[in-house]
């Protein structure tokens, strides 16, 4: 997947755009030319035919203190002399006529040199919501270390125009940070058509923003990110929001009488209890749970009903499986059920499956029930072959009261209506394994809210998923 070590989408020939951008021109009042002992960053930036483009503002402004602003015009041989005084990740940027530049540099202390060409520009536009119904208004828009920046409109719109042709990262600042996080999208512009991927965490976007293009071709990297398929943008939810336990599986403890717990860390049940385990082992982040065969497994005997009355629910998980060997099953991966007592009240089981509910593939699927009745019903479950098999997968589920999903490494792969609308009372533990299966976990969510595809594939980045 989508691999950011040593990556930069930033460099001369890649420009951020973001989108509902105005340009703010360079105004700062600085010395002009190089010939300065106080320049640290130079040039000499060329105009459309590859000539020099004179009497062209080149601005330097610092990605975290945007305030830090450093502006120098071309000289008659197009140079331009920027003295920076603190360290850190600069955005250089240019802009005449329909023709624009932008790129970046990491200035530690020492002279920069920057070979730079205005590129022909184009316009992008589009919608910012917090959810499909409501839209973001006054949200700030920005390329991080230059003067493109604005606000949504009452309709969560914006335009940005004569930005550069090329790959744009565009920031948006939430308006809502208990709710909804900051998010980068990264924009494909041409002088026709802009189409946008992500989101991804800004984090991320820091991460590759300082390194250099040395593993993967640029465009690689982008079609690497999975497409929004239109311009109306979502804010993330928060992963805080509507949590109630988090696995996080890197350490145990005792539970008593010789007996290891996986605790929760968000203190929603009171931990995982764990049979024939001892030990962890490597997991996708840091530890990971290892369950091999049935006899060992992990169960929440004290759930403190943390799923009564709800009305959606997601799960997330890294997992990782070996192929059964058995040919007709549904092994229990994760799951608030019983074993086929008839007093049973199923709630919810991610399993793998074969040679049941039609599935003639092995399959990954999600069963939801309302916890009255004694089983996990076919009719009520989203299925995908499965083939993923001795590697780690993020696998989310969601289920929303009317539909169930289930998403793979971010991406959708299958969703259900069903006729579950709320979960009722049910005493069941939660078991983890207890299956013939060997199964690993990692990083296990439970939350009372059903997030939507970009809060997704937002998680599945945040994770780690695309390193």
């Amino acid at each position: 997947m989508f691999n950011f070590r040593r990556i930069s989408l930033f460099g001369a020939g890649l420009a951020f755009a973001l989108t509902g951008l105005h340009f703010v021109a360079c105004t700062t009042e600085v010395a002009n030319g190089v010939s300065e002992e106080t320049n640290t960053v130079a040039g000499v930036l060329l105009n459309g035919s590859g000539k020099a483009a004179v009497g062209v503002p080149v601005c330097a402004r610092h990605y975290v203190y945007d305030t830090i602003l450093v502006v120098d015009t071309t000289d008659s041989e197009g140079k331009f002399g920027l003295p920076i005084s603190r360290q850190g990740q600069y955005g250089i940027s240019a802009s005449k006529d329909k023709f624009a530049y932008y790129g970046t540099i990491n200035y530690e202390g020492s002279d920069v040199n920057v070979s730079a060409a205005l590129e022909k520009s184009g316009s992008v536009e589009g919608k910012i919501y917090l959810r499909l119904d409501t839209a973001a208004a006054g949200v700030k828009v920005y390329i991080p270390g230059s003067p493109w920046e604005t606000e949504t409109d009452k309709d969560g719109a914006f335009t940005l125009k004569n930005v550069p042709v090329g790959v744009l990262p565009l920031l948006a600042k939430s308006p809502d940070p208990i709710h909804f996080v900051d998010a980068v999208y990264v924009v494909s512009v041409s002088q026709k058509s802009t189409s946008f991927r992500g989101p991804i965490p800004t984090g991320m976007f820091e991460y590759f923003a300082q390194s250099t293009v040395e593993e993967e071709p640029v465009d690689d990297i982008v079609n690497n990110i999975d497409a929004v398929g239109s311009a109306e943008l979502l804010f993330p939810l928060s992963p805080e929001y509507g949590l109630r336990s988090w696995w996080p599986m890197d350490y145990l403890a005792d539970a008593g009488k010789g007996t290891k717990k996986v605790n929760d860390a968000r203190g929603g049940t009171d931990g995982i209890l764990l049979y024939g385990v001892d030990s962890l082992e490597e997991g996708a982040t840091e530890k990971a749970l290892a369950l091999y065969g049935s006899d060992q497994f992990g169960v929440i005997e004290g759930e403190r009903s943390i799923l009564d009355s709800a009305k959606a629910l997601t799960l997330e998980a890294w997992i990782r499986l070996e192929k059964p060997s058995s040919k007709n099953y549904r092994m229990n991966l994760i799951g608030k059920l019983g074993f086929g007592s008839s007093e049973d009240k199923d709630v919810f089981s991610l399993a793998l499956v074969q040679g049941e509910c039609d599935r003639k593939n092995v399959s990954l699927g999600f069963f939801i029930a309302d916890g009255s009745s004694n089983s996990l019903d076919c009719e009520d479950a989203a299925f995908v072959d499965y083939k993923l098999f001795d590697e780690w997968v993020y696998v989310t589920a969601v289920w929303d009261g009317n539909t169930s999903a289930l998403y793979v490494n971010g991406v959708k792969v299958a969703d259900k209506a069903v006729s579950v609308t709320q979960i009722g009372v049910s005493s069941e533990p939660i078991f983890f394994g207890k299956e013939s299966v060997n199964l690993k976990l990692d990083d296990v969510r439970l939350s009372t809210s059903a997030i939507g595809e970009s809060d997704v594939l937002y998680r599945y980045y945040l994770k780690g998923g695309a390193i």
